[in-house]
């Protein structure tokens, strides 16, 4: 029995011994299969730690509270909001346009505003009075409306906390005055009854009212924004991970035609190295932008038939086209840069796949950057991935155009060009080999 066995222990042991060779005959390979998982779980468990501790700076939203009231009231608010927890407070107290409060949100730069209008702490007291007073037969003090924006891009779970939290502060507001008032009242009327015995008591009202509800409005009727649904929100992401996840094919194709030789018998047929470039780009490019259309019209038609809700293109349609674009040629470049610059198939198919996770993760797109901690979401500004989301958030979301999506659009298109910059110099050195 073991002298059957030995032969194939001897052919185990010898096949394991060659495969073993082969895997560490391309050290960087190697490494990278332990490198990268490894920056993957550290990025991702940070990025995600926001998610899970209570306390955590990234869950943070930056607020915008306008202060136009000179009484207590406004004070209270303003205090009460640098105090909060879930928010990043910055208080003004001058007058700013309505557009370019409207715009500064819109755009991003908060991702709430909270506006108390002038003289609400008098209106507020005097509402207060009327609803307590048992002689006034009718309330003719309305209702104090303060005013919320917020970001189009902010997620659902955070415009309900800032409106539950809002209004909570609304009503600890409240029934201070409430209670102040009744307090003096009571004074007074013990006084006044020891004198006039018929004066009625102090009427206690069955709600107040001194503060209008804040809420999320289905329809804005001066930008004609709605609040974006799931797909909204979602999309944009998954097109940006899809354009991006061609690094792979691309990358691994020209590594194989490179090893094989491929390259330098063209050459050798006096196909310049630029026709070479451009029928690789070419097909791509035209690939991105039918998953780009594909994803579009997916949300468009099939979700909304599914019962899901419908994408919505914004108000510029051809500004998607220039960030499509822009996208594209970033992930061809980064495609380029890595097969020129790894040695191995084996390289390319564990850097590509990885890279594009980590970017993806670091960048917002697997993970909301409003829930990272402050210094993963300022990390998350050097991921292409980030550019290429925002510049579409910009367009889909916050009904931005070229103008708005520019600086994305423009760190996508440098990105580009740095990374064909490398590849030209290595590409012209393989046809001379």
């Amino acid at each position: 029995m073991e002298a059957e066995m030995r032969p194939a222990l001897i052919a185990l042991v010898t096949s394991v011994r060659k495969e073993t060779r082969i895997i560490l005959r391309d050290r960087e390979a190697f490494l990278l299969l332990f490198l990268m998982p490894f920056v993957f779980v550290l990025v991702m468990s940070l990025a995600l730690q926001g998610s899970f501790r209570e306390h955590s700076q990234g869950a943070r939203a930056k607020l915008l509270v306008i202060n136009h009231d000179d009484g207590a009231i406004g004070e209270k608010l303003a205090e009460q909001f640098r105090s909060a927890r879930h928010f990043t407070t910055e208080i003004r107290t001058e007058q700013v346009a309505p557009e370019e409060l409207e715009a500064e949100v819109r755009l991003g730069h908060y991702k709430f505003a909270i506006i108390i209008p002038p003289k609400t702490t008098e209106q507020a007291v005097k509402r207060v009075a009327q609803q307590l007073d048992a002689t006034v037969a009718q309330v003719t003090q309305q209702p104090i409306a303060i005013g919320l924006l917020a970001d189009p891009a902010v997620h659902a779970d955070q415009r309900a906390l800032m409106m539950t939290t809002l209004n909570r502060a609304l009503q600890e507001v409240e029934t201070g005055i409430l209670l102040k008032q009744v307090g003096e009242a009571g004074k007074r009327l013990v006084r006044a009854r020891q004198l006039f015995p018929e004066i009625p008591a102090v009427r206690a009202p069955d709600a107040l009212h001194t503060f209008a509800e804040v809420k999320d409005p289905p329809y804005d009727v001066t930008t004609g924004l709605r609040p974006p649904t799931s797909v909204q929100q979602g999309a944009p992401s998954w097109i940006v991970l899809g354009m991006f996840l061609l690094v792979i094919p691309l990358s691994v194709t020209f590594i194989r035609e490179r090893q094989l030789g491929t390259l330098q018998r063209l050459h050798s047929l006096g196909v310049s190295p630029w026709v070479v470039m451009a029928g690789k780009i070419i097909p791509y490019l035209v690939i991105n932008q039918i998953q780009f259309g594909l994803i579009l019209l997916e949300g468009m038609y099939v979700l909304p038939w599914l019962g899901g809700d419908a994408l919505t293109l914004g108000h510029t349609p051809g500004a998607l086209i220039v960030v499509s674009l822009a996208t594209s040629a970033t992930a061809i470049g980064f495609a380029f840069l890595i097969a020129v610059m790894a040695r191995t198939t084996e390289q390319a198919h564990v850097f590509a796949p990885a890279s594009i996770l980590i970017l993806a993760a670091i960048g917002g797109v697997m993970v909301p950057k409003f829930v990272m901690p402050v210094i993963m979401q300022q990390i998350a500004a050097v991921s292409p991935l980030s550019w290429a989301l925002e510049a579409l958030l910009d367009v889909l979301v916050r009904a931005g155009g070229l103008r708005e999506a520019a600086p994305e659009i423009g760190g996508l298109l440098l990105f580009a060009g740095c990374c064909f910059a490398v590849v030209i110099v290595r590409f012209r050195r393989y046809f001379r080999a």
